[in-house]
C-alpha cells in the first residue's frame, strides 16, 4: 500500500468515526436531553449515546493504527 491509500484511509476512517459519533444526534435530532425521555428510556439513550461514542473512536484508532502500519 503506498502512502496516498493510507492517507485516503485515514481520512475516511475519521469521517466515517465522526459520522459515527453524531448519529444519535442526527437521527433524534436533539442532543441529550432529560428532561423529554423519562424512566429506563434515559437509561437506554445514554447507553446508546454513549455506545456510538466508543464505535466512533474504535473507527478512528482502526485508521490511525493502519495508517502507521509498515
Amino acid at each position: 500500500m503506498n502512502k496516498m491509500d493510507k492517507s485516503m484511509i485515514l481520512i475516511g476512517s475519521i469521517i466515517i468515526g465522526f459520522l459515527c459519533m453524531l448519529s444519535p444526534i442526527i437521527i433524534t435530532g436533539t442532543v441529550y436531553d432529560t428532561n423529554r425521555v423519562m424512566g429506563s428510556l434515559l437509561t437506554a439513550e445514554f447507553v446508546v449515546r454513549t455506545l456510538a461514542i466508543i464505535i466512533g473512536l474504535i473507527i478512528i484508532y482502526d485508521g490511525v493504527k493502519s495508517h502507521f502500519k509498515k
